[in-house]
């Protein structure tokens, strides 16, 4: 089915990860090494916002420093010309993922933070995208660097595509993805010819766990 979709993560995909992730989990008081935002939920209700203030404290200057990677906006122009069309889902805030937007000149035909409800990797997260575009799962593509990406992308029945950094090993998670490119650009080649991106699958349950937000 020919693609008409990539939907792309924001931090570590389309920009660089500018939160500090230590000094975040020592201001919280956080020191198990589990995702943030699912800790967050298991606090009651005024520990909870106490951290969701101190996140978005963070989040908004993290916001301020993020810069692209390389061939970001390259890449998305590229598709646009191809008449395939771009999306952003984050699970940073909404006010955090405008910024960022604003800042950087990214423009999106739908972007989604987790405001805007279940977050990844609950593939609801996917599907909102799909439906907002009107979009068959077939047609499109999850684009991020992480295993939360890959597991919205498979819940979702859309095909994952894993971005690595060149030079450094696969992850231990890097087989569940339909998909693995080591430059952004590789996108464009990738939907003329996919064979060359696809990596051998392993069961969910070898893979590394995801330890940011």
């Amino acid at each position: 089915m020919p693609r008409s979709l990539v939907i792309f993560d924001m931090d570590g995909t389309l920009t660089h990860d500018a939160l500090d992730f230590e000094s975040l989990r020592k201001e919280l008081g956080l020191q198990e090494r589990i995702p943030i935002l699912e800790w967050l939920e298991t606090l009651p209700a005024e520990r909870r916002s106490r951290a969701g203030t101190i996140l978005e404290r963070h989040e908004r200057f993290a916001a301020e420093q993020s810069t692209l990677r390389p061939g970001a906006l390259e890449t998305l122009d590229a598709l646009r010309s191809r008449g395939v069309r771009c999306a952003l889902l984050t699970r940073n805030s909404g006010r955090s993922m405008r910024r960022i937007m604003q800042r950087l000149q990214l423009t999106f035909d739908c972007s989604v933070s987790r405001d805007h409800g279940p977050y990844k990797p609950h593939p609801e997260s996917i599907r909102m995208v799909l439906r907002q575009l009107s979009v068959h799962p077939g047609e499109a593509l999850m684009v991020g660097d992480y295993l939360f990406d890959i597991q919205a992308a498979h819940a979702a029945d859309v095909d994952s595509v894993l971005l690595t950094e060149p030079g450094l090993p696969l992850p231990a998670f890097a087989r569940q993805a339909g998909f693995v490119i080591s430059e952004l650009n590789q996108i464009v080649e990738l939907i003329d010819a996919p064979d060359r991106f696809r990596i051998n699958r392993q069961p969910a349950d070898s893979a590394e766990r995801n330890l940011e937000c």
